[in-house]
């Protein structure tokens, strides 16, 4: 009798991945439910303010209708979304799932915490140094830690992508919120040029770095690994708007808080665009800079003119 060969093992290629190595996929429920969040949220402060909003407390801002506030946002999107994702995936992978949703919980608690602290603070600079130690000291610190002892709980792919492709959007969003049709002015009075310098470079520090290490390069791309790409994306963005609550608007806080959704959420998922589409928080980080400064470096430029 001859004997019977087993069969031989299919490609590498073939070979189904285990789950932990899987991008996930998002769930139709839970996108319908926080795109109805920011839906919700922009239509109520179009309607409660059908004469505009103002974005500033600082004098010289001009209220500007929603939709137009809305335009740098949702060009920069379309644009990242358009222009070519490079060569190779981007898509963010479990490895150590237990571990990856303890640290996203943990994430989310200090932006949280930050949240509530904020409206005790007893003094206006320890806002900066509030959000320094909690967006990006601490975080670090054990995150950085337990990625020594244990290795990291996702991998995050780098897709090769053209420096330009990463360049259009930030330049639309950054630029197109502070100067043209969609923008809400300048300030119409400055602080002293050492004061303003500062206050410039610790914003720079703590909002730009900060802001875009915990809510994008840390808590994003867990919640994409866990949950999917435009859950993670969509999340991220809703915390990251919430966050700014009790530093914009003027009213009830249930206003403010649609306000922020609409505004600086929507803000955030273009930010969340950049960084899941390419996997570099230089551009991000860029963005947001320009968001908060591009008025004082015109500023400064008019000083030295």
């Amino acid at each position: 009798m001859t004997a019977q060969l087993p069969a031989p093992a299919p490609p590498s290629s073939a070979v189904t991945p285990p789950l932990a190595d899987r991008a996930r996929a998002d769930h139709p429920a839970v996108i319908g439910v926080l795109s109805g969040i920011f839906v919700t949220a922009i239509v109520v402060t179009a309607l409660r303010s059908p004469q505009g909003v103002v974005v500033s407390a600082d004098p010289g801002y001009v209220p500007m209708a929603v939709p137009l506030l809305l335009v740098p946002a949702g060009l920069a999107i379309v644009l990242a979304l358009l222009l070519p994702a490079g060569s190779g995936d981007s898509s963010a992978i479990v490895r150590r799932q237990p571990r990856a949703a303890t640290e996203s919980a943990g994430l989310i608690g200090l932006a949280a915490g930050f949240l509530l602290l904020v409206p005790v603070l007893p003094l206006p600079e320890d806002y900066v140094l509030l959000k320094f130690a909690m967006f990006l000291l601490i975080p670090g610190l054990v995150l950085g830690v337990g990625k020594r002892r244990r290795g990291s709980s996702v991998r995050i792919p780098r897709p090769q992508v053209p420096r330009w492709v990463l360049i259009l959007p930030v330049l639309v969003l950054g630029v197109l919120s502070s100067i043209g049709p969609f923008s809400p002015g300048m300030p119409s009075s400055w602080p002293p040029l050492p004061m303003l310098i500062i206050a410039a470079t610790a914003t720079a520090v703590t909002a730009g770095i900060g802001e875009e290490v915990l809510f994008r390069r840390l808590l994003q791309t867990r919640l994409e690994a866990l949950a999917g790409p435009w859950t993670g994306i969509l999340a991220a963005s809703l915390l990251f708007g919430l966050m700014h609550v009790f530093s914009h608007g003027d009213g009830p806080l249930w206003v403010n808080a649609a306000q922020v959704i609409a505004l600086q959420g929507t803000t955030g998922i273009a930010l969340g665009v950049i960084w899941s589409r390419w996997r570099r928080l230089w551009p991000c980080v860029l963005a947001h800079i320009l968001l908060n400064g591009f008025a004082v470096l015109l500023h400064l430029l008019s000083l030295l003119g």
